[in-house]
């Protein structure tokens, strides 16, 4: 670390004395330079990792160039195994731009149309206004299946999760989680358009009138995509989407899966608890892909370059959504908009996992934190990083 660095990174045992925050701050000056400012966050994320404030990876790139990739911390709850470039983190909601990819594959190749109704290739949905846009646009007005499964299934643990955060299951269950569902009930995509269904006046507004966000509209593309392709969601994705652009520590994972996959896979924790997975991850869609940090290297190319599909499909993937009221949603397939037409972003957040994805591509910027370990700091983290890439901080 440079010298004129050091001294204003307030890490170790000043953070005792000399800090207010309950994270290191992080000051720069205007003759930082782009190097600077990379060190500068790399060491502040070891540091974070050392104090056990921090247990994930980044990835700071410009055009394909990567400017700073690293991973901090341990992929387990002993934290016996150090995390590498190749361990495959939990997307939660970062997961629904590969969905939504999935989704514009098929459209390409006539198998389906963004304005189709749901209901013509899941008959039992039970709205005949709502098309596959408006799953993808989160502008449909369906409940969110989170909230239905109580009424399904009213169990105290997933009350009890939704409150705290920490999966009651990873407390109780001890064994493998591919034999989870030998013995435990698990829910399904099937369930989920069931629980549509049978709740179905539990609808918040009639299709296209605003914008909402849907996990439950994402779990209803998956399921779509496995009932038009044939083939589960998982391998669609394997065989369209990672193979393709040779992502080898990607896929979908969930307590379907079967033993083996994703080898270098990172498990939620909680502290010194394992917080991995719920009897809610049968299902896929809304969340369920693990990604590696070197992954996402492919991952953004394979976008920036139009390579599994066409600039006018995507384009329409990164259009702001107009809703029949006449209110702009900026929200596009599976990425927040920015006013602007300059940032495509998401967030996600499921069990142990905290994500971040930006792609600027105006400029070419990508920018990805992920986060294994229940982080209650993730927000400020990732804000702070943003604001030593802008060069706000002093």
């Amino acid at each position: 670390m440079s010298k004129r660095i050091q001294p204003i990174l307030c890490v170790g045992a000043l953070l005792l004395s000399g800090c207010s925050s309950s994270l290191p701050e992080i000051h720069i000056f205007k003759t930082y330079t782009s190097e600077d400012k990379l060190l500068l966050i790399d060491t502040w994320l070891k540091d974070l990792s050392t104090q056990k404030q921090f247990n994930g990876a980044i990835l700071i790139a410009m055009n394909g160039r990567v400017d700073l990739i690293n991973t901090y911390g341990y992929s387990d709850p002993a934290r016996t195994n150090p995390l590498t470039l190749e361990s495959s983190f939990r997307l939660a909601s970062v997961s629904k731009q590969f969905t939504a990819m999935a989704i514009m594959i098929m459209k390409e190749r006539g198998q389906i149309k963004f304005d189709d109704p749901v209901q013509k290739h899941l008959p039992e949905f039970p709205y005949s206004d709502v098309t596959i846009r408006h799953l993808l646009t989160h502008t449909s007005g369906i409940s969110e299946y989170e909230k239905l499964v109580l009424k399904f299934k009213n169990k105290w643990s997933t009350r009890s999760f939704y409150i705290t955060g920490q999966s009651w299951e990873n407390r109780v269950y001890k064994g493998e989680p591919s034999q989870y569902r030998d013995s435990h009930d698990i829910l399904s995509m099937k369930d989920v358009l069931d629980l549509v269904v049978r709740f179905k006046d539990e609808r918040k507004f009639p299709a296209g009138e605003k914008f909402k966000y849907s996990n439950t509209g994402y779990v209803l593309l998956a399921y779509l995509v496995e009932q038009v392709s044939g083939q589960s969601f998982e391998s669609f994705l394997d065989q369209e989407i990672f193979e393709p652009l040779n992502m080898q520590n990607s896929s979908v994972w969930n307590l379907n899966t079967s033993p083996g996959k994703l080898p270098n896979r990172v498990q939620g924790t909680n502290k010194k608890k394992l917080n991995d997975y719920t009897w809610l991850d049968g299902v896929a869609g809304d969340g369920a892909v693990f990604v590696s940090i070197e992954d996402f290297i492919n991952w953004d190319r394979g976008l920036a370059n139009r390579t599994l599909v066409s600039d006018s499909t995507f384009s329409e993937a990164i259009s702001p959504y107009v809703t029949t009221k006449g209110d702009t949603s900026y929200y596009g397939f599976g990425w927040n908009l920015s006013k602007d037409g300059k940032v495509m972003d998401h967030t996600g957040g499921w069990v142990g996992a905290l994500t971040y994805i930006y792609i600027n591509p105006e400029s070419g910027m990508l920018f990805v934190l992920l986060d294994s370990s229940t982080n209650r700091n993730m927000k400020k983290i990732r804000k702070t990083i943003g604001d030593v890439l802008a060069g706000k901080l002093k």
